[in-house]
């Protein structure tokens, strides 16, 4: 019957209820043990700080532009001839007057021969001429011009005047010589081939100083000045710069709204050449202004944020700025100098995170 069922089965189910409640119980305590045992209290930030401070902001103007040699000398071939020799190389230094090859010389010693001999025949037929007029020719200055004139057209001897000098500067110009003092390049003349065949025999190029010219926007031409410092980054120079000084600002703007400068750029060492890319920086400085590296303002719902290290805590707080360069920002409104502004480790703090210092001697 049901009855007699049910009096011998919850004799045996009551020991197995018991021990699945111990068994939960026991769980439960063990969960909690666990729990608590694994809570680990969160571990402060390490930030690092730096002092806001007052003084001159330095705007800056960033681009790119080209060097040039500020004195650079192409050497023609005058006279066409044989090429004998080439006395430099490219890369060698050269004074202005030193000789820099050779060509053959033997048909304008030729020519300089003839234009001495007609030219001396030139001058005896003149002496003859002015003997038959009575006149001598050591004694021009009694000579009337007219007569004097007359008789060198005859004689033919300012044409011989004019042969001689062509002829002898012919002659000089076989010697190919440095206009200027400064470092060969671009040589591509060859020695035993005709000088016809090169469009000129080298380039001597000064580079003691060093020009660079660049464009800037129309909007930004209030900012450059006559005389302003500027830094040259060369590309091919890494880790190096140059300082130097503006020298011109082209009056004219060109269609894409661009203005040329030129700046002057002492090159000593010689480190700098002839049609090197650079990036140039112009600074300006405006005085009077709470400055901050740039890392330490954040966006935060679209305004600018700066975490200020106060007691141990880092405290939100909202600022303007103003002008910013590579490396700072000015900032208007929001801080005071002197306040410690946290720099690091500062994108994920929270309004009143609690901090610490990663150097306290260091702020």
């Amino acid at each position: 019957t049901p009855n007699l069922i049910m009096k011998y089965l919850i004799p045996l189910l009551l020991p197995i209820v018991c021990v699945a409640c111990s068994t939960s119980q026991a769980g439960d305590t063990e969960s909690a043990d666990a729990a608590r045992l694994s809570f680990v209290e969160p571990a402060k930030v390490e930030v690092s700080t730096i002092t806001a401070q007052k003084g001159s902001f330095d705007l800056e103007l960033i681009s790119n532009g080209k060097l040039e040699a500020q004195s650079k000398a192409v050497v023609p071939f005058t006279v066409q001839e044989q090429i004998v020799s080439i006395n430099v190389y490219e890369g060698q230094y050269v004074s202005s007057g030193q000789v820099l090859g050779r060509l053959d010389t033997f048909s304008f010693q030729k020519r300089l021969s003839d234009a001495v001999n007609a030219y001396e025949q030139a001058q005896l037929d003149l002496e003859d001429r002015l003997l038959g007029l009575g006149y001598s020719i050591g004694d021009t200055a009694t000579i009337p011009d007219n007569i004097l004139k007359m008789a060198q057209l005859r004689s033919n001897f300012n044409i011989a005047v004019s042969s001689l000098q062509e002829a002898e500067r012919n002659y000089e110009q076989a010697t190919i010589k440095a206009p200027i003092s400064g470092i060969v390049a671009n040589l591509y003349a060859r020695e035993n081939n005709h000088s016809s065949g090169f469009q000129y025999f080298c380039q001597i190029l000064d580079i003691s100083t060093m020009s660079i010219v660049f464009n800037v926007l129309e909007t930004e031409l209030p900012a450059i000045k006559k005389g302003q410092s500027v830094e040259v980054f060369p590309f091919a120079l890494s880790g190096q710069s140059f300082k130097g000084t503006v020298t011109s600002i082209n009056p004219a703007i060109d269609e894409r709204g661009m203005v040329r400068i030129m700046a002057c750029i002492p090159n000593p060492d010689g480190k700098l050449l002839d049609g090197m890319n650079a990036r140039v920086l112009l600074k300006n400085s405006v005085p009077d202004c709470i400055i901050i590296p740039k890392e330490a303002v954040l966006y935060r719902q679209n305004r600018k944020v700066v975490f200020v290290y106060k007691e141990g805590k880092a405290i939100w707080t909202y600022v303007e700025t103003s002008h910013e360069n590579s490396t700072n920002v000015a900032v208007t409104d929001g801080l005071e100098e002197g306040m410690e502004v946290i720099v690091e480790n500062n994108i994920n703090l929270a309004h009143e995170a609690e901090v610490v210092l990663r150097n306290k001697d260091s702020h």
